[in-house]
């Protein structure tokens, strides 16, 4: 079945792609030109419009530069030429694009001459040069621009890849960097507080991807908010969009990229000084309104480069700052549970037809105040195309004020009222009994450090080109000020409640006989403190030779190794107050006044929305400061994971024919070997025993990619790899996090995983039918050998029964998929429609898991489908751009999970900008996140209610000059 399937998709996409290649007409060899004198910089727009090539140049090569225009009927290349005549400016053609450049370019170290007449040099376009020449120019300006460069990295690349490349020096697509690579075909978004947090590729989970920073892997920051850990998941919020050049995200891997992800290697490139080629400063302010937390933010930014008259030297520095006041409004803790037939309670559930029934719920208000500092240095030095050296520098960080605010509702289904409850199919979703709750209110204050020093050196020697690049990259979090959760307890008197399916209201709930604003009604409980932090640090070094070669098909030969430390420390330290405190009750003194007034306003159904608010230090002053924490449980939830990896690898370029087709391509392998250390404390039910343990395994991993050039606008691509995904190192940690609350639930680690194994296979027809255009189609194939999932157990401490969830190894899993993806500039439409573009992408990814002999379910945290849809126009100084993302249900009840898994329900969001050049030098820009202020919901089997998560809309309004 699975290769029938695989035979069907392969066949669909390249039918798909074949078919629709009759339906887009050629431009016309020589068009009518019509191009007044005035700014290069406005015309070059009207010329790729009227002849439907494309025309790419860094800004600051087009300030100042003035054309005669042209008229008359022109090929495309004789009409650019007039069109720069005597701007001293030459262009290269490079695919289906043009590349402006200065007209004297060459450094050399003879003495300069007299210059030459440059009429002839204006008026003929330069030759087409190798394509490292053509790599090295980083082209801005405009959205069509950076989808046009995008999509000529993706067609000359090696792998399957796809861009997203900077508009503009200092303006990044999104506000966001993985918001902006959900236009990527395959990429979705995980969203924390209406900020896209983590990326998958492919439908696979962020634990699948590996993000690297100019190549060398990043470090990655820990959640510091609660028990739940990232592992080796990149927070994309740590990282300013300001200084980000451009992002590729590659979904095949070559042996000269680091090994562990079987989703993608998301590299993120910062700006360089030669790259710019010119003195550069770029300047942005922008203010934000998040309309639910009604606040305006600021942001500013700033870039400057420098590059000496040789164009030999150059050193950069960019600047980001920003704040953002968020609020959320959030129902979370929502339980249901089986009848459990060995109670009283639940043999009266069953006898009433009742097979599932609702337990409880936590409405929440959450609010935060971010603030954001990023930094990038670099400086390159390039004597001569023999040499170069380049050294990069980066820090980030991010400080963030929590304050959360939250009431459960428990309700004692033992005094049910007779004649109340709501059955549904079987379901009980609601009824009238006592019920009990939980106030409680957490403060706190989190900060993320990330930083990376690097330095690369390239030397060519005859025909060797030899690198070495050293780099030391390290995340630190913390709780700067410690974590403090101040809870009352107690009953609350009888309640009506009710929970409806996922999507179509919030539940109901109705306090009958209690007020939750009363200071006085529920007593004290205690007041939870806690201090962690973790570092996660790398030091890497790698060297690379290569050599361009004869052997047949063989091009060009490549070899290299690299050498990582990693190493991940996480440590914990809780004190629960109690003394002076607990079951006492308190008056208005010791609480604030409820700082909203619309929580969980503009949706069906409904709760209590507001109560009673405790005020932190009024509570933290009655304390017992001699009270302390127990140290067998800080020694429980603290940890250290290191790697050393020691890699090698050789691969070969191919450059052939097949069938009287160019054919190109790369394979090699690559060897990795890793000896991983976990320590830590393991509790054998009465006491915290420390722990260490030792592991080392190595990974053998070919790899292979062809391109096959069918016509001058089709080409073909085949890959296939053994890929790995190396354990969250969180999972590989012997830790244990007790939870207490009305439910005993335990979180751990298990250090004896293996690493998730995996053959992939991919199939791509690229069909790039006009400049800046193309259609895409690409079927993909992933068999896991061995893979990591979670499994509830109970264990025993202290006499307690806990219900343990900790990762273990399975079985086997195969994903299969198909990427479609359509991009297209409408230069031949008439004026105005001219400045048109469209740009679409949908995946579906379709996986099984086989979890036991006896259990198969598909993959947890896999979206099924997802798709973008982006819209844009831009004519002289306007540009308007709208773009709906959204991803299907996301699973994360499979395998036996239980009901202690929710799953989050399909979610789409629109953002859309408008922009104004006021000047060649400024630009206005208007912007909005979430237009149709789309709520994410959970859900549990059945589809009935899990949770609700409303974050609102943001508007923001800015300027951007560059000069």
């Amino acid at each position: 079945m699975i290769a029938k399937t695989w035979i069907w998709l392969g066949s669909v996409s390249t039918a798909t792609l074949l078919a629709a290649s009759s339906a887009v007409a050629a431009p016309p060899e020589k068009p009518t030109l019509v191009i007044p004198a005035g700014d290069l910089a406005s015309a070059l727009p009207s010329f790729s419009r009227a002849t439907g090539l494309q025309v790419l140049a860094d800004p600051v090569l087009l300030n100042g530069k003035h054309t005669e225009g042209v008229r008359g009927q022109f090929d495309a290349e004789r009409g650019l030429a007039e069109l720069l005549r005597g701007t001293g400016l030459t262009f290269v053609r490079n695919g289906g694009a043009a590349i402006l450049r200065p007209v004297a370019q060459r450094v050399s170290t003879a003495p300069s001459p007299v210059a030459a007449p440059l009429a002839r040099a204006e008026a003929e376009p330069a030759q087409a040069e190798e394509p490292a020449t053509v790599e090295e120019l980083v082209v801005t300006g405009g959205f069509a621009n950076s989808l046009a460069r995008a999509l000529s990295e993706k067609r000359r690349a090696a792998n399957v890849v796809d861009a997203i490349s900077a508009e503009d020096i200092g303006k990044f697509p999104s506000n966001n960097i993985a918001e902006a690579l959900q236009r990527v075909p395959g990429v979705a978004i995980t969203r924390d507080r209406g900020e896209g947090l983590f990326v998958r590729v492919r439908g696979l989970g962020p634990n699948f991807q590996i993000v690297t920073l100019n190549g060398r892997s990043a470090a990655v920051n820990e959640n510091m908010r609660d028990s739940g850990q990232s592992g080796r998941q990149f927070r994309f919020d740590t990282l300013p969009s300001e200084l980000v050049a451009g992002v590729e995200v590659g979904k095949t891997p070559l042996a000269s990229l680091d090994e562990g992800a079987i989703g993608g290697i998301v590299d993120i490139k910062t700006f360089r000084p030669l790259d710019l080629g010119r003195t550069t400063l770029a300047l942005s302010a922008t203010a934000s309104r998040p309309e639910l937390a009604g606040k305006t933010d600021p942001r500013l930014s700033g870039l400057a480069s420098w590059t000496n008259a040789a164009g030999t030297f150059g050193v950069l520095a960019a600047a980001v700052y920003d704040q953002r006041t968020l609020r959320q409004d959030r129902i979370t803790g929502v339980g249901w549970s089986y009848p459990n037939a060995t109670t009283a309670l639940g043999r009266s559930l069953i006898a009433q037809g009742v097979n599932l029934y609702a337990t409880n719920i936590r409405p929440t208000l959450e609010r935060e105040d971010r603030e954001r500092k990023g930094v990038v240095l670099s400086a390159q030095y390039r004597p001569s195309d023999a040499t170069e050296i380049t050294l990069d520098a980066s820090y980030t960080k991010l400080d963030d004020h929590y304050d959360e605010l939250t009431y459960s509702v428990d309700p004692d289904l033992s005094t049910l009222v007779a004649g109340s409850a709501v059955i549904k199919n079987g379901v009980m979703t609601g009824g009238t009994a006592n019920t009990n709750s939980q106030i409680g209110r957490e403060v706190s204050d989190l900060a993320h450090d990330n930083m990376m020093i690097a330095g690369k050196i390239r030397q060519t020697l005859e025909d060797w080109t030899i690198t070495a690049d050293l780099a030391y990259a390290r995340a630190y979090s913390e709780t700067s000020k410690p974590i403090t959760r101040t809870r009352l307890q107690g009953a609350m008197g009888r309640t009506t409640f009710n929970l409806p399916q996922a999507g179509d209201a919030l539940p109901d709930v109705t306090l009958l006989t209690g007020d939750l604003n009363n200071p006085s009604l529920l007593p004290f409980r205690r007041i939870e403190w806690r201090v962690n932090n973790a570092t996660d640090d790398e030091t890497a070094l790698q060297f690379d030779a290569e050599r361009p070669v004869s052997l047949g098909p063989v091009s060009r030969l490549q070899f290299g190794v690299k050498f990582r430390e990693r190493s991940r420390s996480y440590n914990r330290a809780d004190i629960n107050y109690t003394t002076n405190l607990a079951g006492k009750f308190f008056g208005a003194d010791y609480f604030d006044s409820f700082p909203v007034s619309d929580f969980l306003g503009g949706t069906d159904g409904g709760v209590p929305s507001t109560w009673a608010m405790p005020d932190p230090a009024a509570f933290w002053a009655l304390r017992d400061p001699n009270q302390k924490g127990t140290a067998r449980a800080d020694q429980r939830n603290s940890y250290r994971v290191s790697e050393k990896i020691a890699a090698g690898y050789a691969l070969g370029d191919i450059d052939t024919s097949l069938f009287g087709a160019p054919l190109r391509g790369q394979v090699g392998a690559r060897v990795a070997q890793t000896k991983q250390v976990s320590s830590g404390h393991a509790d054998n039910g009465s006491a915290a025993l420390p722990v260490r343990f030792e592991k080392t395994y190595t990974d053998i991993l070919p790899t292979a990619n062809f391109a096959l050039e069918l016509t001058d606008t089709l080409q073909a691509r085949v890959a296939a790899a053994k890929v790995i995904t190396r354990p969250s190192l969180a999972d590989l940690a012997p830790r244990l996090t007790l939870n207490s609350g009305t439910l005993l639930t335990a979180v751990g680690g298990n250090p004896l995983l293996k690493p998730f194994e995996a053959w992939q296979y991919d199939a791509t027809l690229e069909w790039y039918f006009a400049p800046g255009s193309a259609l895409i189609g690409g079927a993909f194939y992933k068999d896991i050998t061995t893979f990591v999932y979670s499994q509830n157990t109970n264990i025993v401490v202290d006499g307690q029964t806990y219900v343990l969830t900790s990762p273990t190894n399975g079985g086997k899993a195969t994903i299969k998929g198909v990427e479609l993806a359509y991009q297209h500039l409408f230069k031949r439409l008439p004026a105005p429609f001219d400045g048109l573009g469209f740009l679409a992408n949908y995946t579906y990814t379709d996986t099984e898991a086989t979890y036991s002999p006896t259990l198969k379910d598909e993959m947890v945290n896999v979206a099924k489908n997802s798709f973008n849809l982006t819209g844009f126009y831009e004519k002289d100084r306007f540009a308007a751009r709208a773009s709906y993302s959204w991803v299907d249900d996301v699973l994360q009840d499979v395998g036996g999970a239980g009901l202690s898994a929710l799953n989050d329900k399909a979610f789409g969001s629109l953002d859309a900008s408008v922009s104004y050049k006021i000047t060649p030098q400024i630009t206005a820009a208007i912007e909005g996140q979430n237009l149709t202020k789309a709520s994410q919901w959970q859900f549990i089997k059945g589809g009935w209610f899990g949770g609700y998560t409303n974050y609102g809309r943001t508007v923001s309004f800015g300027l951007r000059a560059k000069f």
